[in-house]
């Protein structure tokens, strides 16, 4: 009968950690659009398994346990979903000002919008745009897919869903938070997951009593607490970071949640607030030229995923030196994002090669 690692507790105890190291350089052009001219082969990763005890079956299973396949790792556009916010407040001014029938040209709506469909066409091909929008069919009711599916080349179809959308709905943060992740998880393209909400104010659909002056009608309707928890809950247990723009939002009462929001979902803005604070058209444009320049060239995909069961990924090093744990983050089990110094000196070539360091857990 074949031994088991049960029969082989103790020493299994003893090699329970083992390094591999997955390391990749600079990608070319073809390679950060995904490698899809098959020019790219990552290098392998080595792993050093302990000797047998003579059973003949810790190095293998070792292996098998570990790391079934090498993982390639690469820098692969990130599947952005713009997860924006059409609620009724969205056809007011920027400064807050209410309009009869709506403000036209001057509505946050109309500002955004035109900025959004100016900008995602000069980054199409190095960003995986998607669109999905809350709430939904009704007041507080959110779509469980995306309205557009995250792809290269989407600016038209995004701008074409725009196109046809009014705003006019609650905003449900917490359900759009909440389903925009379970949708993305299920997009199994391996690009790194980002969700971008852009809104103008308090979560509402909940039961809270809202700050004064932050919604008009029902002020017993806010859910703050409840969407900050969901943002949390996105990064932490899934691994999708939550990037946070505020539209019009600086005299609206909801600077508190906003941070917290930003803060949740793993990468605030430097500085203060933590959120992407807009206050016109031309902010907006330089809010999303701020996220993609960190996501679109320092994100790194390992494919296929690690297993969390057996493996874990500790470090990660710039041309052989450790950097510090401020300057990167883990997204969930197939990714790693490099910010702050290291994000700025790898898109400036200063950085040539980066290493993710992977700690195995065998037994």
């Amino acid at each position: 009968m074949r031994r088991t690692f049960k029969q082989f507790s103790m020493v299994t105890a003893v090699f329970a950690l083992l390094p591999v190291a997955c390391s990749f350089d600079a990608a070319s052009e073809s390679e950060k659009n995904g490698g899809r001219d098959g020019g790219y082969t990552s290098p392998d990763i080595n792993i050093d398994v302990p000797p047998s005890d003579g059973g003949g079956h810790i190095e293998s299973d070792a292996k098998q346990l570990c790391a079934t396949t090498n993982p390639q790792t690469m820098n692969l556009p990130p599947d952005i979903l713009i997860v924006l916010d059409r609620s009724g407040s969205m056809k007011d001014k920027i400064d807050g000002t209410t309009c009869n029938g709506g403000c036209g040209a001057e509505s946050k709506w109309t500002q955004m919008t035109d900025a959004l469909n100016l900008f995602t066409p000069t980054v199409e091909g190095s960003v995986n745009w998607g669109l999905k929008l809350f709430g939904s069919a009704s007041s507080c009711d959110v779509n469980t897919t995306a309205e557009v599916a995250p792809k290269t080349l989407n600016a038209a179809a995004i701008k074409a869903q725009i196109g046809k959308t009014t705003p006019g709905s609650s905003t449900p943060t917490t359900a759009a938070v909440t389903k925009a992740a379970a949708y993305l998880a299920g997009v199994n393209d391996g690009n790194p997951k980002i969700i971008l909400l852009a809104t103008d104010g308090m979560p509402t659909c909940g039961t809270a009593l809202c700050a004064p002056n932050t919604v008009t009608g029902n002020q017993n309707q806010c859910d703050d607490a409840n969407a900050i928890a969901a943002v949390k809950s996105v990064h932490d247990s899934m691994g999708i970071a939550t990037y946070v723009i505020g539209i019009g939002t600086a005299n609206g009462g909801s600077d508190a949640t906003l941070t917290a929001m930003a803060q949740a979902g793993g990468h605030p803005r430097a500085g203060t607030p933590a959120y992407y604070s807009v206050q016109s058209a031309a902010e907006l444009t330089d809010a999303f030229a701020a996220i993609v320049g960190q996501v679109g060239s320092c994100s790194f995909a390992l494919s296929p995923a690690i297993d969390p069961q057996k493996q874990q990924i500790t470090g990660v090093k710039a041309d052989g030196a450790l950097i510090p744990a401020s300057d990167y983050t883990v997204v969930g089990n197939s990714s790693v994002q490099l910010t702050g110094q290291s994000c700025a000196d790898y898109s400036s070539g200063k950085i040539k090669a980066v290493e993710v360091q992977v700690i195995c857990i065998v037994g």
